[in-house]
């Protein structure tokens, strides 16, 4: 099913031309655990702007900086190794839900998803797409994993199918965690031991948000990735790069999905299968103004899912199944 020709004017609005006037802000307060390596990643990150020309950058710890007019100069806020509850107060907490709102782009590398545990701003939350559960956190230090590649992004396109990484993994699912269901996972860690939160678990994603970008990686512990860790370097330039608007929200698809849709037009719920089941899926709705109204992620062991589309006006929507390398793109009349 071809209807590029209809998603023609989202492709446009999910690219942006990027120039060396582009500003990122990292921002590095702690409340918590604070790492060594956060000096690192300000460093890798201003070397990365300066070697590429694309941005330029600004580093702060203090939250004074989040305010509607300063936030405005940046294209994206990079929340590097961040810890604990209350770094922002109400007032800095709104100026930053506007900045996405606004389409700004954020970017959280490693204790990102150890900021706001309390799930006191679910904003927050769900823009950096996780919270680690209390005890334990995460796997000892430099514990040896694989990585896969669960879907095609440029962050991840340059690995291959596998990473092999010593790392501090993260757990999300017991005594306070959570993951956030529209996150588009590009890299799932193998399983870490026997207990149940070592099982098989994302590690890195992305996605749009409320009018903005948001990259994610639970990588970055180790001082040591920041200068000496290629893939490293480069997956996190990359993911710069995505959440500043300068790639797709995908890279490199070669082939269409072969689906099914029904009802078309649809009432309430869309049927959608598919026999594309050995890799992740993700839908994207978008309706005519290039907006994203639905989101989710779709397992590889499902090939048929009911799409609940109850709260969508009625109208003309525009849909993009994507998995790895492939994607397929098709229209939905909502009555």
């Amino acid at each position: 099913m071809k209807t590029q020709t209809l998603l023609l004017a989202v492709f446009l609005l999910c690219i942006c031309a990027i120039s060396a006037q582009d500003k990122v802000l990292v921002f590095t307060k702690t409340n918590g655990f604070e790492h060594p390596s956060i000096g690192a990643g300000v460093t890798m990150i201003t070397d990365l702007g300066i070697t590429n020309g694309l941005w330029t950058t600004d580093e702060t710890d203090d939250a004074s900086s989040f305010t509607t007019n300063n936030l405005a100069q940046y294209s994206a806020v990079i929340w590097c190794n961040t810890s604990g509850n209350g770094l922002l107060n109400a007032s800095q907490q709104q100026a930053f839900e506007q900045y996405i709102a606004n389409g700004g782009g954020f970017l959280g590398i490693h204790a990102a998803t150890d900021t706001y545990r309390d799930k006191s701003w679910p904003f927050y939350n769900d823009l950096v797409g996780a919270i680690i559960q209390r005890n334990p956190n995460h796997t000892r230090n430099n514990f040896n994993a694989d990585m896969t590649v669960v879907s095609s992004h440029p962050s991840v396109d340059f690995l291959g199918t596998t990473w092999n990484k010593s790392e501090e993994y993260y757990y999300w699912r017991n005594n306070g965690g959570q993951l956030f269901d529209g996150n588009i996972n590009i890299l799932m860690v193998a399983s870490t031991g026997s207990n149940d939160y070592d099982e098989a678990r994302p590690i890195s994603w992305y996605k749009e948000y409320m009018g903005g970008r948001s990259f994610y990686t639970a990588l970055g512990h180790n001082s040591s990735d920041y200068t000496n860790n290629a893939n490293f370097i480069k997956h996190i330039e990359e993911g710069i790069k995505y959440v500043i608007g300068n790639t797709l929200s995908v890279g490199g698809v070669t082939a269409e999905i072969p689906f099914e849709i029904n009802q078309n037009p649809v009432s309430t719920v869309l049927k959608l299968s598919t026999s594309v089941v050995t890799k992740e899926k993700s839908l994207m709705i978008y309706d005519i103004n290039g907006q994203l109204v639905y989101m989710r992620s779709i397992p590889s062991s499902i090939a048929s899912v009911d799409i609940n589309l109850e709260k969508l006006s009625k109208g003309l929507y525009l849909g993009r199944l994507i998995s790895g390398r492939q994607e397929s793109s098709f229209k939905i009349i909502k009555e």
